[in-house]
């Protein structure tokens, strides 16, 4: 497994999708406004991503929601390894910033099979979700249906995200994480 640094985040990873993903390439567009936004965040936890490439489309989604069991970006990421054969290139991105309005940062490569399993067995607990609306925020637990409707106090929906049981341990996880792309061979 290598490490690329510095490098155009977009046109790395539109050239792995191309060899790899036939079908549903359009999701790659997708993949595109999250790493935009996420390359604007000011927030480290957002601009660290995970992406991966199949036959039939591409994922990407923040680290530290795939490590969080039960979340949609937990199970889609253990999915294509317990439930197909597909040949997924995975990759950590870290998002370094914008220069001349190309999104730069680091790749690192993933061996799937092993991380897939890896994240089955590390994932934090993540019993609430947090409730984003435009005046305030409302924690629930996660089982709770809620259907993004304006609540007439803290106003219109804006997005959700799951709370960890034990943040510190999430927190350490990803810094472990980090720490072992670090070692990583330059590519």
């Amino acid at each position: 497994m290598n490490r690329f640094e510095n490098v155009d985040v977009l046109a790395a990873l539109e050239q792995l999708m191309r060899q790899n993903t036939a079908f549903y390439r359009s999701d790659f567009e997708i993949d595109k406004e999250i790493i935009g936004r996420a390359a604007a965040s000011d927030k480290a936890e957002d601009r660290t991503l995970l992406w991966m490439s199949r036959p039939s489309g591409t994922h990407c989604f923040r680290e530290s929601d795939v490590y969080l069991q039960g979340t949609r970006q937990h199970n889609t990421w253990k999915f294509y390894g317990e439930q197909t054969r597909d040949r997924v290139l995975a990759y950590a991105v870290e998002l370094t910033g914008k220069v001349r309005g190309v999104i730069r940062g680091n790749l690192y490569e993933l061996d799937y099979p092993q991380h897939f399993r890896h994240v089955a067995a590390e994932a934090v607990q993540a019993d609430n979700i947090i409730l984003h609306y435009e005046k305030g925020d409302r924690e629930q637990p996660a089982g709770l249906y809620f259907d993004g409707r304006p609540d007439p106090k803290l106003g219109a929906f804006l997005r959700y995200e799951a709370k960890p049981n034990e943040p510190e341990h999430l927190r350490e996880l990803l810094r472990q994480e980090q720490k072992g792309r670090a070692q990583l061979a330059p590519g």
